[in-house]
């Protein structure tokens, strides 16, 4: 008995030492360092798989997503919402800072460059080609008909226009890019027309409308299952974009909340987040997911380089 009491015993001592151990360990776990980021859909593909790829390259680090729009980028990293719940470190924009969104210096920057292509129904044989002249009249009238703009008879009856809404940078960058900016945030200079909340639902929409006519990232149409028009006659092409032969495009850019906005932990993974994604291992991240690049692979620094360079950066990363 004595021999089964003092087992028992040894047992519940070690039991006891391994519960302690596990206790210490638990207090000393460092917490993770959550960083919110949000703004653009045109932007979410990339900004996701960039903070996935960090996420395991940095693992005290962790990246929520909630993309609204371009206009909540500025409005929830330095704007009127930055103290609110929906509060975002860094936020993703599909078209340029408006002169009224004025970061503080260093707080804001270039992702890549994106195309925007006119789209059609699979069916529409009636076009190939836009350009500005052309868009512009189809969007400014809610009575254009195929066969009146077109001057053929391949396709009999109104356009029905789709277009994203006023906080879309998508919008912002397509009309911009046809010379209709009163039509970037004014729904009354484009009446009639139906929005679409995200690219996916643009291209949902016009699938199901034989007369209808849209705009959606350069990224999205190969998988989109829609005709996309050449714009003054020039096919939207990673090449074109860069090189400015195709001309309806726009930047993809990042803005983010100030130093004085972050807890010291969150401003440094912050900066480390930007240096990766300018990486040699995060351009090729955002070349994998339609990212158009404006510099070379090649010539970036690894993320190794940076960690070298940076004795913080591999501290809290490593």
């Amino acid at each position: 008995m004595k021999k089964v009491l003092k087992k028992i015993t040894i047992s519940i001592l070690a039991l006891t030492g391994c519960l302690m151990i596990a206790s210490c360990g638990e207090d000393n776990k460092t917490d993770k360092v959550t960083l919110y980021f949000g703004g653009s859909t045109s932007v979410e593909k990339i900004a996701k798989a960039l903070t996935a790829e960090f996420e395991l390259e940095c693992p005290s680090f962790e990246g929520v997503h909630n993309h609204t729009g371009s206009s909540d980028a500025y409005k929830r990293t330095q704007g009127k919402d930055k103290d609110s719940e929906n509060k975002l470190h860094m936020g993703f924009l599909s078209r340029e800072l408006k002169s009224s969104e004025e970061v503080q210096t260093g707080t804001s920057g270039l992702v890549c460059k994106d195309g925007i292509v006119a789209v059609v129904n699979k069916e529409n044989n009636a076009i190939n080609d836009a350009n500005a002249e052309l868009l512009t009249e189809i969007y400014s009238s809610d009575s254009v008909r195929w066969e009146t703009v077109m001057g053929n008879n391949e396709l009999i009856g109104t356009i029905n226009r789709y277009s994203r809404d006023s906080s879309s940078g998508t919008r912002d960058g397509f009309f911009t890019a046809i010379g209709f900016e009163d039509a970037k945030t004014d729904d009354t200079k484009i009446p009639g027309v139906v929005i679409a909340s995200s690219n996916g639902d643009m291209i949902t929409k016009i699938k199901n409308d034989k007369y209808g006519i849209g705009y959606v990232s350069l990224a999205s149409v190969e998988s989109s299952g829609l005709k996309a028009l050449t714009y003054n006659g020039v096919t939207a092409t990673e090449e074109g974009v860069v090189d400015g032969s195709y001309a309806l495009q726009r930047n993809f850019n990042y803005c983010t909340r100030t130093e004085a906005d972050c807890t010291e932990e969150e401003w440094l993974i912050l900066q480390a987040f930007i240096a990766y994604m300018n990486s040699q291992e995060g351009l090729i991240i955002i070349k994998s997911t339609d990212g158009i690049l404006t510099d070379s692979i090649a010539n970036a620094p690894s993320w190794d380089s940076i960690l070298e360079a940076n004795p913080k950066f591999k501290e809290i990363c490593r």
